[in-house]
């Protein structure tokens, strides 16, 4: 039986308090992954498992930190999943480490009206992801789709203590920016800052 993860969890002794329907952990010492097991493969992904994912990883953010994984990651069994946590458990327990207590914001960042230059207005855009990665922890540049209409996305690891002093500094940078239209969303699990190595 192979298992969709869609996580991996710091145990320290206690399982998230509530599990979504489905969802189980696959402990590996201090480690565990957040499973469901099924007939799954990883080709098929489409908006339920999206959804899916989403939703498992959400609830899972609620409650601990957690390193989400690619949405369709599956394994072909427990034995597969444990050689790789095993083999990756020094990264997989610093990359935790690295996250904990932190969250995610994404920042989009476009034209509130079309009377300016793109390219003035590009540079004050980047002003602006400058100004808000002084008070992040880590910031990524967001890959923008050909259909987008926005001059930049960022994503910024934001310490979760200080999510309201960020979400703060977003709005003083639209009142200073009234050119711009400035959105943030979150506080998201750390999506944009997670990177695992499946090879063996």
């Amino acid at each position: 039986m192979s298992l969709r993860v869609y996580g991996i969890l710091m145990q320290d002794g206690q399982a998230p308090a509530k599990l979504p329907a489905g969802v189980q952990l696959h402990a590996v010492r201090e480690l565990a992954a957040a499973t469901e097991e099924g007939d799954f493969s990883a080709r098929d992904v489409d908006s339920g498992v999206v959804e899916r994912h989403i939703a498992v990883v959400q609830n899972l953010f609620e409650q601990e930190t957690v390193l989400p994984t690619p949405v369709g990651t599956v394994f072909r069994s427990q034995e597969v999943l444990q050689r790789w946590m095993e083999l990756h458990y020094v990264a997989l327990s610093d990359a935790l480490a690295w996250v904990e207590n932190r969250v995610a914001a994404r920042v989009h960042v476009g034209r509130a009206v079309s009377t300016e230059s793109s390219a003035e207005l590009t540079a004050i855009a980047a002003e602006v992801s400058r100004s808000l990665r002084r008070r992040a922890v880590a910031g990524v540049p967001l890959r923008l789709t050909e259909h987008s209409t926005d001059l930049l996305g960022v994503a910024f690891l934001v310490e979760a203590e200080l999510w309201h002093e960020f979400a703060d500094a977003v709005g003083d940078e639209q009142e200073r920016h009234p050119l711009l239209r400035i959105e943030l969303t979150g506080p998201w699990p750390p999506y944009d800052f997670v990177r695992l190595q499946f090879g063996a």
